[in-house]
């Protein structure tokens, strides 16, 4: 047994359930044409829901991933990636991450916005005093306009954000976010609670996420999408109590006669665009 399995008594960040589909044979009895009795089986899915937990670290977890990460950080490093400090030392030196034609579309578009988001509040009053039908149709033209001024604007705050997720600092991060995923996810078996990677080194642990994703099983791909977000979310300081993980759940939860929608990634305490299969992608790429 590895060393972080030592304790006699493992505590729970979180738990939370996964429905797994099983198919199984049911045998029904029958009559036939002639009324003689049959046996007719056919096969039908269940819905058996499976308990996952989020094992809360102990203090030997946390040295370990903080060796991790300063390991990952060197190989960066040495691969070639610039650290934080020495990238904003660099845009700073070439004038900014903003080239001057860059700036005057985002002053254009601010002003642009400020102007849209006036006419909309005008238009409300109805100041011009138009027809209800006529203010309607212009209250939806302009706020539809403020709509695609504040997508152009945000594209452009991505643009500028996403400069600093190639560093030596992000990919260190990245990786120790999966890290964390691969030792602290736990299942329920039998009436105890097992590794969900098993308990292996990091790379065999690696290799069993790589296993579970590659199958493209659905009720993996929901249980490891789960486990990353909410690791993604402890780990990067934003949940700590029970209850933080509640609002959490909130995100995965349907609400009525919707689809759930996909939670944003959370990693280096922001929030950019949540990706497909993010987890891996994002905390394996060097």
């Amino acid at each position: 047994m590895s060393e972080e399995n030592k304790s006699p008594k493992m505590r729970w960040l979180h738990t939370f359930e996964v429905n797994k589909t099983d198919k199984e044979k049911v045998s029904e009895k029958s009559k036939d044409s002639e009324g003689e009795e049959i046996e007719i089986t056919k096969i039908v899915e269940k819905q058996t829901p499976v308990k996952f937990s989020i094992r809360k670290p102990n203090r030997r977890m946390y040295e370990d991933a903080d060796l991790f990460y300063g390991v990952r950080l060197s190989e960066g490093i040495k691969q070639g990636l610039m650290t934080k400090t020495l990238l904003a030392k660099r845009f700073i030196n070439d004038g900014g991450t903003m080239s001057e034609g860059e700036k005057d579309d985002y002053a254009t578009s601010y002003e642009q916005l400020t102007e849209a988001e006036n006419k909309i509040q005008r238009t409300q009053l109805n100041i011009e005093k138009l027809p209800e039908k006529e203010k309607t149709e212009k209250l939806r033209e302009e706020m539809k306009n403020a709509l695609e001024l504040r997508y152009s604007l945000q594209n452009i705050e991505n643009e500028q954000s996403s400069l600093f997720d190639q560093t030596a600092e992000a990919r260190a991060k990245n990786k120790t976010i999966l890290w964390w995923v691969l030792h602290i996810s736990y299942m329920e078996e039998g009436e105890s609670f097992v590794p969900v990677f098993g308990d292996l080194t990091y790379e065999e642990r690696l290799d069993k996420y790589d296993e579970y994703e590659e199958n493209d099983d659905l009720f993996w791909n929901e249980s490891i999408r789960k486990l990353a977000y909410y690791v993604s979310f402890w780990e990067s300081g934003q949940v700590e109590s029970e209850e933080d993980f509640k609002s959490v759940d909130e995100m995965f939860s349907p609400t009525k006669n919707e689809e759930p929608e996909e939670p944003e990634e959370q990693a280096e305490g922001k929030t950019p665009e949540a990706k497909k299969k993010s987890a891996k992608k994002r905390a394996k790429k060097a």
